[in-house]
């Protein structure tokens, strides 16, 4: 599969984004790295299709994408490939021909596995308005039934633009519909401020009970009359993409701007709703219109991301919202949230720490971003409109391992087991094909034996005659010559400088796992490898390496006995000696 790699840029987002910084170390090996990823890369999974702006997954454990094309189709990808069939075609319902218009979003209620019930959002012939119906799969698990149409909820729009498009079931079981303020610019009839308008709000509803659908008990505005009960959420102008973080419940939701701000809004689990987002008294944090009233109704809350459109749309024009990834494939990952712009194709990924988010510019990736979309193992994936292409996102935490490196999941082990920094920083570097000092092998195994927090003792500068008590790593090799794991190189001396072969790291490994006193078992009539004959002075250990799986050999039946050890073999070592998660 076609996959693009592109490495960390950084950015100044502005206003009240806090700048990343870089991870910085006085030595090698002497911090571990945190935050964004190094390295985005993106497989193309699928092509050819037609104004893609949805992905979603039924939660059925299948493993499927079913894929929103903005015409009126939702199509299949079943891993390995595209499904000839449409899973659902109503392209004669939808209305299209504007630039914002069409078949705009999915939901799969949560118990699709057992009911087969799916929901979607669209603008109808003839005159745009927003459609919110309910179908139901057929007898074929991937075909839907194109009669079981039980439609919801009818809004009518003002103009053909601004028709949000997302809807979601949230954790608690309901369904969230992201409505426009009805389009044009500027809001002019004011929808996002009307308590009788559903246009320019966050919907919440709930599909189990009631005819069409019931309003839950507990919506912010049940018992004011002058305030429609669906209503959630107050002042949005066109939210393009929110999404639920599937392991904290935090709603998040990407609010597309009108010339010069676009935002990130952020509603935590354990809100109770009728938050007012500001729009259009407010662009971001920037005073839009100052005669409207945003205060009436809701809570005021600010955006907890924005940025500029910069000069000429330089940086963007138009938000598209993503999610926080919560997948196992790429620890680099976990918990950043990312978002585009639909204009230039930027990337960007936010972490939040308390109050404090932070965002970092990940990729300049020349895509029409137009969706984000999450499988059901939390894995990640973009919709790229203009090409008609999905991609599949994968991450390293270093900007010099692909994540198809031979070697690259053990070096993300070790680097999330603290055991390594990385060889650089600005961007993070691990350098794998540099070769392995007996200096940083010793930080290596004292971390590997007693975790990433532990420091040694103070060095004293007796215990080699070539390890000064100043040297940069004298501490961490008295302590391996303590725990009886090194006697040194020879004549009182260490030689740290000097890189370790892998006839020695056989040696220093097994007694990092098993303790100074370990001896192999005897060789035998054969060490397994052509090149290690019984009487070379580590046969047995090499032997035993092989045996407990830490080693195969470094190709055709042979071990390499003298070569000296790479970064990249290292942390294989590391990972298979230690047990590494």
């Amino acid at each position: 599969m076609k996959k693009l790699h592109v490495p960390l840029l950084s950015i100044l987002l502005l206003s009240l984004l806090s700048l990343s910084t870089g991870v910085s170390a006085s030595a090698p090996e002497r911090q571990q790295a945190a935050g964004a990823p190094a390295l985005l890369e993106f497989e193309q999974i699928a092509l050819g299709l037609s104004g893609p702006v949805g992905i979603a997954h039924a939660g059925d454990g299948t493993n499927r994408l079913f894929i929103v094309l903005k015409g009126g189709q939702v199509v299949i990808y079943d891993g390995n490939q595209l499904l000839p069939a449409p899973f659902l075609n109503i392209s004669s319902l939808v209305l299209s021909t504007g630039d914002e218009q069409g078949l705009l979003g999915i939901a799969f209620h949560p118990d699709y596995e057992n009911n087969g019930y799916f929901y979607i959002n669209y603008t109808s012939k003839p005159n745009g308005d927003t459609v919110i119906a309910r179908y139901q799969v057929s007898a074929n698990p991937n075909v839907a039934n194109g009669n079981s149409a039980f439609p919801l909820l009818t809004v009518d729009q003002d103009f053909a633009n601004h028709n949000g498009g997302q809807l979601e079931f949230g954790p608690d079981g309901y369904l969230y519909i992201g409505m426009g303020d009805g389009g044009s610019g500027g809001d002019p009839n004011n929808r996002a401020q009307s308590p009788t308008a559903l246009l320019g709000k966050m919907l919440r509803i709930d599909v189990d009970n009631g005819t069409p659908y019931g309003i839950p008990a507990d919506n912010p505005f049940v018992s004011n009359p002058a305030v429609r009960d669906e209503i959630w959420a107050f002042g949005l102008r066109n939210p393009w993409r929110f999404s639920f973080d599937r392991l904290t419940g935090d709603l998040i939701i990407a609010d597309v701007g009108q010339n010069a701000w676009e935002e990130i809004n952020f509603q935590p689990a354990a809100s109770t709703g009728a938050e007012n987002y500001g729009w259009s008294c407010y662009e971001g944090l920037h005073v839009y219109d100052a005669g409207r009233n945003c205060t009436t109704y809701g809570s005021l809350t600010g955006p907890v991301l924005e940025y500029a459109h910069g000069p000429n749309d330089s940086i963007g024009c138009s938000v598209t919202g993503g999610y926080r990834y919560r997948g196992s494939r790429y620890p680099a990952l976990d918990g950043v949230y990312l978002y585009a712009d639909f204009c230039t194709g930027r990337l960007w990924g936010a972490t939040q720490a308390g109050s404090t988010w932070t965002s970092s510019l990940l990729a300049d990736t020349g895509f029409v971003i137009s969706s984000f979309g999450q499988d059901a193992s939390g894995e990640l994936y973009l919709a790229s409109y203009g090409d008609g292409r999905i991609y599949h996102i994968a991450a390293s935490s270093f900007a010099d391992i692909s994540t198809g490196y031979w070697a690259w999941d053990s070096i993300e082990r070790i680097l999330q087991a603290g055991i390594t920094g990385g060889c650089g920083t600005s961007p993070l570097t691990y350098c794998p094909d540099t070769l392995v000092t007996r200096a940083q092998m010793a930080i290596f195994l004292e971390r590997g034996i007693n975790g990433s927090s532990y420091t040694p003792p103070p060095a004293t500068g007796t215990v080699f005659g070539d390890v000064p008590a100043v040297y940069w790593a004298a501490a961490w090799i008295e302590q391996l010559a303590d725990d009886g794991i090194t006697g040194g190189c020879g004549a009182g001396l260490y030689c740290p400088d000097n890189p370790v072969t892998r006839a020695q790291i056989a040696v220093f490994l097994l007694k990092a796992k098993y303790g100074s006193a370990y001896t192999p078992p005897n060789v035998g009539l054969s060490t397994g490898f052509n090149d290690v004959p019984i009487t070379h002075w580590a046969a047995a250990w090499i032997k035993q390496l092989a045996a407990e799986g830490i080693t195969g050999g470094c190709g055709s039946g042979n071990y390499c006995p003298d070569s000296p050890v790479t970064r990249a073999q290292m942390a294989v070592f590391l990972v298979r000696t230690f047990n590494l998660p």
